[in-house]
């Protein structure tokens, strides 16, 4: 159970003047879970360490000023979303509307009326809530809860380019269930779409690190994206998946083996990849849905070699860069 705090959402307060930030913390430390910065600079460092739920902003600070704060924010992935009000002692609408043009949520004119700032953090709080709601359920598989395909592929997408850009390795799995339509003949539907929730729930369970991808691929195929991972590491995350998958021992005389059991395609990019060494372009010719399908069709021929090998079992295929043509 976890404690009342953790449960608060994160509001980040950033000013160069310690008064300021006293007066925000008396006004806003029954909403939420508060944290400090004094600069622009070390506020970017905390908030890209663990994002606020909302960030009230002082628009003028020595150093990184709040619009180029607000700025760098918008383009990281992880904070482009976060709401940020702007606390300001000017109120001019070419002030305002620099802020509204980078993204700003609200402003909040000095000197400090504590009931205006908690109703406005308020709002912005709701807002978010409805909105990482409405994310949540238009990159969501209605059945099975994992990542749908319009996440996974821009999850691949994105890591793609950082192992590019950072010479860091990345693997993907390609997961197969063993005779699913025989399984839906003997069974039914209903129980087939109990066995893909099952497996969803092991491969879940077998990618738990933060940046690890868990998605529905389609039909009874999923799709694991591991970041900072090789092909030693993907083997291993591929065997515990398939032990997994026995030990749920799910009853299917529709098999060889009497249950259940997957298929896995394994593909990485790694330093045993051509193009490893190789300085990415400046300029990516291709577009990022090729990209994505180029690199599932490697782990798709590697899944295609476990599904004719016998099933139950997986095989590997290198990624190379650049990606040979289809």
């Amino acid at each position: 159970m976890p404690h009342p705090e953790e449960r608060k959402p994160s509001i980040m307060l950033v000013d160069d003047d310690p008064t300021v930030i006293q007066v925000l913390s008396k006004a806003l430390t029954a909403i939420g879970r508060l944290r400090f910065a004094t600069s622009g600079a070390v506020a970017l460092r905390l908030a890209l360490d663990d994002p606020p739920d909302v960030m009230l902003l002082d628009a003028e600070m020595p150093g990184m000023t709040g619009f180029e704060l607000l700025e760098a924010m918008r383009a990281a992935p992880s904070l482009a979303e976060v709401p940020v009000i702007f606390v300001t002692s000017r109120s001019d609408d070419e002030t305002e509307a620099a802020g509204l043009a980078l993204g700003a949520a609200d402003f909040i004119a000095k000197p400090i009326r504590p009931s205006i700032v908690a109703a406005r953090v308020r709002t912005q709080l709701r807002l978010k809530t409805a909105l990482d709601r409405l994310r949540s359920l238009a990159s969501t598989d209605g059945l099975t809860h994992l990542s749908n395909r319009r996440l996974l592929d821009q999850t691949l997408s994105k890591e793609w380019l950082r192992a590019l850009r950072t010479q860091r390795a990345l693997s993907l799995l390609m997961i197969d269930i063993d005779h699913f339509k025989r399984f839906n003949d003997v069974y039914g539907h209903l129980q087939g779409d109990q066995a893909l929730i099952a497996v969803a729930n092991v491969l879940q369970a077998q990618a738990v690190r933060p940046g690890d991808c868990v998605a529905r691929y389609g039909g009874e195929e999923f799709v694991v994206v591991l970041p900072d991972t090789d092909q030693t590491g993907a083997r291993v995350v591929a065997a515990a998946i398939h032990d997994a998958v026995r030990q749920a021992a799910i009853a299917h005389s529709g098999s060889d083996r009497g249950t259940l059991s997957v298929s896995v395609g394994i593909a990485s990019f790694d330093s045993l990849s051509n193009g490893w060494s190789g300085l990415p372009p400046k300029d990516l010719s291709e577009s990022s849905d090729q990209t994505v399908e180029k690199l599932l069709a490697v782990a798709d021929s590697a899944l295609y070699a476990a599904k004719h090998g016998g099933r139950a079992r997986s095989e590997f295929a290198q990624i190379h860069w650049p990606f040979p043509a289809l």
